[in-house]
């Protein structure tokens, strides 16, 4: 019988159970669909899209929004899509059970739907063309740039023009290898290949939502935890898909080594090492999955030296690959030149230090090391059965909070670790984090006459929004740290408990 005492707060936790188990769903989908109507409202300053190629993707109608209010469309998708997140993880705890198989359905049409439109707040898929186009005309692009060497009248250099910076490709071999295949497929025409490109991304975000399934398939709230926090998560969603950033294709290798390697067998850790070797053949920084498989091989020695072997028989042919400058521009960009990140350039500024890169860098990294032995202390413990995760996910989060380099779309390395770890409240510190950097990779306003105008106004917004927000972050990250206060964001007992307040009406 329930105590009268305990009635009105089982009345109001009921009500918010209910308003959360409504607005989650809701939440998400109107971010989803805020990025979908970006995509086909067409492109506005500073994202300035190629003439359409009918019938071929993608599709869009030129509206020609104002670059004042077409950041507008972003900045909603990204703040209601964090909303809708939260919500939905409170309300998992309190007993929502929301169809796993509806939820993946949702996101292959999200996934879709976002392909067929256009980059809605990013240009690196038109240097992702480049660099194809490059390439499959018979040139390096880890050594020439495309002004250097695609024609004045190429479609694809015209689209990348538009840019201040016109770099070098940093990416790695398998990235390049994609990018060709998408510029054989489209020919000279900037928006197929990104149309190609999205497709590789979409298949690699899916693979990605099937793997985390089978990892938990014994555990039913496992699974909808794990489609939460990748199949619908409205953040990566935008970045990866309607953004169309490469990092997913990493992902889906580091997912697949984890996969691989979730027993200590000798046959999955050679194929662990050889998945390993292709994510960081995408993007380098996955390298750091491999130090947690590595910790689960070390069990068996059979195991490590298959692991070693896979590594070994896939790193050869993808060094050859690169080449010389290719090696430099994806291992040692990171030092080399590459602006800090937002806290980094504060601490820079506060410290009056000029055209000090470097040195910021190389603070950075060590702050990153110091970081990740916090995390590796005193995060709390891994699901028994996925022992390479907690490792892994404690050094990508490192990497992402301090490095250098910073980027909201970088988080693709972190969520499918997150999406099979235990609740925590690290759960809160990641959305927040990647919200926070996502609202500030938006581009906002761009006079096209006046390059620097834009950097002082996208300078003066940063620091007012996303600054103040990641310094709040950081520093309730290094109190949990500090306090091992991780209280489990659900539980079973919690469960339970709410089973019994809500009873049959929670589905």
């Amino acid at each position: 019988m329930v105590d009268q005492d305990q009635r009105p707060r089982q009345t109001a936790r009921m009500a918010t159970y209910k308003y959360l188990t409504r607005i989650a769903p809701v939440a998400i989908a109107v971010s989803i669909g805020s990025m979908a109507a970006r995509g086909f409202a067409g492109g506005s300053a500073p994202i300035t899209l190629p003439p359409a190629t009918p019938p071929w993707p993608p599709w869009f109608i030129q509206l020609n929004l104002s670059p004042t209010v077409s950041p507008i469309f972003s900045w909603f998708a990204v703040l209601s899509g964090g909303f809708g997140l939260v919500a939905g993880l409170v309300a998992l705890r309190q007993g929502w059970r929301p169809s796993p198989r509806r939820l993946m359905a949702g996101s292959a049409i999200a996934v879709v739907i976002l392909t067929v439109v256009p980059p809605v707040a990013s240009g690196d898929p038109f240097f992702y063309a480049a660099y194809g186009r490059i390439a499959a005309l018979g040139h390096n692009p880890y050594a020439t740039n495309p002004e250097q060497i695609l024609s004045v009248s190429d479609p694809v250099r015209e689209i990348v023009n538009q840019y201040p910076e016109d770099p070098a490709s940093r990416y790695g071999p398998l990235a390049t290898l994609t990018e060709a295949a998408a510029s054989k497929l489209a020919g000279d025409s900037p928006g197929r290949t990104v149309f190609w490109l999205k497709v590789w991304n979409a298949l690699a975000f899916l693979i990605i939502a099937l793997v985390l399934d089978r990892l938990v398939a014994s555990d039913t709230t496992s699974r909808r935890r794990v489609h939460l926090l990748w199949s619908v998560n409205p953040l990566m969603l935008f970045l990866l898909m309607a953004d169309g950033h490469n990092d997913v294709l990493a992902a889906a290798l580091g997912v697949g080594a984890i996969f691989a390697l979730r027993k200590v067998d000798p046959r999955g850790a050679f194929l662990a090492g050889c998945a390993l070797v292709l994510a960081t053949a995408v993007k380098a920084s996955y390298a750091l999955y491999g130090v947690g498989l590595a910790w689960v091989a070390r069990r068996s020695p059979r195991s490590l030296a298959r692991f070693a072997l896979g590594i070994t028989g896939a790193l050869i042919p993808s060094f050859l690959l690169l080449g010389r400058a290719g090696i430099s521009a994806t291992t040692l960009g990171i030092v080399s030149g590459q602006p800090p990140n937002l806290l980094w350039h504060q601490l820079a500024d506060i410290l009056g230090w000029q055209e000090a890169v470097v040195r910021v860098n190389i603070l950075a990294l060590i702050a990153c090391a110091m970081l990740a032995a916090l995390l590796l202390w005193r995060m709390p413990p891994e699901e028994p059965n996925l022992p390479a995760v907690r490792v892994a996910l404690a050094l990508a989060l490192a990497l992402l909070v301090a490095s250098p380099y910073q980027q909201a779309w970088y988080y693709a390395m972190l969520f499918p670790l997150l999406a099979v770890f235990p609740p925590s409240r690290l759960d809160w510190i990641a959305i927040a984090y990647a919200t926070a950097l996502s609202v500030g990779s938006v581009p906002f306003f761009y006079p096209s006459p006046h390059v620097s105008a834009y950097a002082v106004i996208e300078r003066i917004f940063s620091d007012a929004t996303v600054v103040p927000a990641l310094i709040v972050i950081s520093a309730a990250l290094l109190w949990l740290c500090v306090t091992g206060n991780w209280r489990p964001a659900t539980g079973r007992h919690n469960r339970r408990k709410t089973d019994m307040l809500v009873g049959s009406s929670s589905q």
